[in-house]
């Protein structure tokens, strides 16, 4: 399940986990940056990649890490800290995989490699992107519920109760309509009688975008 580099043939570099938080006032340039660049980059990933003995076994799965990039005057700030999943919770209080991710489930592993029934986590490992909307920020995956951070200090607010979805999956890439405001979106219902999909759109009116 796990790609591999084409580069170097291995995977290995890709499954380093990450796990210090941090935040540097200042970190080395290599070059020149414009001295009017000002603001921030925030992005989103997966981090650690095993729990224990315990792998994920694919990059998907990893726990989810907030970093941002701070520019001011040609100088470059830097933190990061991890997104307070349930999963995050497990691994920090029980030292385990509690959890569903997109290829690992935990159950297979104590049943001898049965299937069961994906064990869905409160607050997911929204681990694939980051949206701005009516502004608040929120990190997402395709489990249909957006996690709310702060986006100065890194902290896990808690679900974002205005975007949750109802479906069993949905979209981690939203969109907008940069010239109506609106957002589009989509998810899933993989149970009968309601298997299908909806495509969901807010209104320009309820403040999409920056």
């Amino acid at each position: 399940i796990r790609p591999v580099s084409v580069a170097t043939g291995t995977n290995a570099l890709g499954f380093t986990s990450l796990e210090n938080e941090v935040r540097l006032p200042h970190v080395p340039v290599e070059g020149t940056l414009p001295t009017w660049l000002g603001g921030s980059l925030l992005r989103n990933g997966p981090a650690k990649f095993e729990v224990g003995s315990q792998p994920f076994n694919h990059w998907f799965d990893g726990l989810a890490m907030l970093h941002a990039f701070g520019f001011r005057k040609g100088k470059v700030s830097y933190a990061n800290r991890f997104l307070h999943s349930s999963a995050y919770d497990a691994w920090k209080q029980e030292g385990v995989i509690k959890y569903s991710e997109f290829a690992t489930d935990p159950c297979r592993s104590v049943f001898s490699g049965v299937a069961s029934i994906p064990i869905i986590a409160p607050l997911p490992n929204a681990n694939v992107s980051l949206e701005r909307f009516a502004g608040t920020f929120v990190a997402h995956t395709e489990i249909p519920i957006p996690i709310r951070f702060d986006p100065k200090t890194l902290d896990t607010i808690g679900v974002q109760q205005s975007l949750q979805g109802t479906g069993i999956l949905g979209t981690a890439h939203p969109h907008v309509d940069g010239a109506t405001g609106e957002r589009f979106s989509y998810e899933v219902d993989l149970i009968p009688p309601t298997t299908g999909y909806r495509v969901l759109v807010r209104g320009g009116s309820a403040g999409a975008g920056p």
